[in-house]
């Protein structure tokens, strides 16, 4: 029994840590960057490459040293919100330190790999995103209550690292489609997500969008970013983005599904934010799946 406890323990702290690096690098959203960046690439090369892998896993890195570095700087907000107060952080299970250390690790790995790429741009693309994330937009939430705006840039870059791999030009109408459309994408979903947690809002002690805005007026405010949105996806099956005439129907018939369920849920009273949240986060994974399988079999 006590050579069991003695295996036990060990593993038990194993798990921890390996959660903390979980929380940290926010792993579950830096891996939808990276998904972003995969499907930037095949949307470009329109075929499976080793710079395909490279290319994702070096956004990957950087998504995830953006994130620690993120959770770095606003350590002290992290500990006034009931939901981020559990972060490694705030909750002294890691040393700021080795935050910063791993940071540093995460982005000389991710820059060094996307710089033996053949096309210079994506390591240039890489070091405005980790500038304008960690050095624009995450100072800014200190000024001004509309940083989401400015903020919307960094989740739209994540393809153009993906296309400029592929040796594609930054000037293809395609990808700067796929650009606005994901700059569109951010904002309400940055906004639905302040809906949901406005008390941890308050506790921040950050600009408070719902000083100028109310409650419902910043969600009537949303539905126009929205359907501003669903413009912008209508464009990928209208003007051939998606190849596929099987996922060209598929992306109008869920789209048509979740812009239901969307309408449905802002004509509520009192419509539920974190519903809207992850509505608005479907209709983006399904274009960005159907694009990547789209160009996934574009050569067959």
């Amino acid at each position: 029994m006590a050579k069991l406890q003695t295996t036990t323990i060990p593993l038990n702290q194993l798990l921890l840590r390996l959660n903390d690096l979980r929380l940290l690098t926010r792993a579950e959203l830096s891996g939808m960057v990276a998904f972003a960046a995969l499907t930037g690439n095949l949307f470009g090369a329109q075929r499976w490459s080793l710079e395909s892998f490279q290319v994702c896993f070096a956004v990957l890195l950087l998504a995830a040293g953006c994130s620690a570095l993120n959770q770095w700087q606003e350590r002290d907000l992290d500990a006034r919100m009931q939901r981020t107060r559990n972060r490694p952080l705030p909750a002294g299970t890691l040393p700021p330190s080795a935050a910063l250390f791993l940071t540093a690790v995460l982005l000389v790995c991710g820059l060094l790999l996307l710089a033996f790429l053949p096309s210079q741009l994506p390591l240039l693309l890489g070091l405005l995103a980790i500038i304008w994330y960690n050095a624009i937009y995450t100072p800014l939430k200190r000024v001004t209550a509309f940083a989401a705006l400015p903020g919307a840039i960094c989740g739209a870059l994540p393809p153009l690292i993906g296309w400029t791999a592929a040796g594609e030009s930054l000037l293809d109408v395609k990808i700067i489609s796929l650009f606005i459309t994901l700059f569109l994408w951010q904002v309400p979903h940055s906004w639905l997500l302040l809906c949901h947690y406005r008390k941890d809002l308050q506790l921040s002690g950050l600009p408070n969008l719902f000083t100028t805005f109310s409650t419902q007026r910043l969600m009537r405010i949303n539905s126009y970013w929205l359907l501003a949105l669903l413009f912008c996806y209508l464009q990928f099956p209208l003007f051939g983005y998606l190849g596929s005439a099987s996922f060209r129907a598929v992306f109008l018939a869920g789209l048509a599904a979740i812009g239901l369920a969307i309408f449905s849920e802002s004509r509520q009273k009192q419509p539920k934010a974190k519903k809207l949240f992850h509505l608005t986060n479907l209709s983006m994974t399904l274009l960005l799946l159907l694009l990547l399988l789209d160009n996934s079999f574009a050569g067959f």
